[in-house]
């Protein structure tokens, strides 16, 4: 039994396809054969309305649409913010920026400053 299936084993891988004959002749590395060329497109009309020129008019237009609507936005967005502060921070925005809480700093500056030029006229009376 064990030799008649050996035998039909044989057989089947003989009596199998070979492989192709186009993979025969060369190398799988080769040169791809050329295809047929296909014809040009057909030129697009020229009675398309889409396909006119947009005049510089036009181009002004849409420009100045734009500017309106930036300028409105940004408009918009200021007086929704200052809608949107609380009534005690209001009654603050009218102090001076050396009143407010970093007064400190302020001050510290400019005694800082003070020190550097009192330096300053020091070694200019020391040349």
């Amino acid at each position: 039994m064990l030799r008649l299936a050996v035998v039909l084993a044989v057989a089947a891988a003989l009596l199998a396809p070979s492989a192709a004959p186009a993979q025969q002749q060369g190398s799988p590395f080769g040169p791809l054969p050329q295809s047929a060329p296909t014809p040009a497109p057909p030129p697009p009309d020229q009675d398309d309305p889409l396909g006119e020129d947009v005049g510089r008019t036009t181009l002004y237009v849409i420009a100045g649409a734009l500017l309106i609507a930036f300028v409105a936005v940004g408009v918009f967005i200021s007086r929704d913010a200052r809608r949107s502060v609380p009534k005690d921070e209001r009654r603050d925005r009218a102090r001076l920026r050396e009143d407010g809480p970093h007064k400190h700093k302020v001050q510290s500056k400019a005694k800082s400053r003070a020190r550097v030029k009192a330096q300053k006229a020091a070694r200019r009376r020391n040349r």
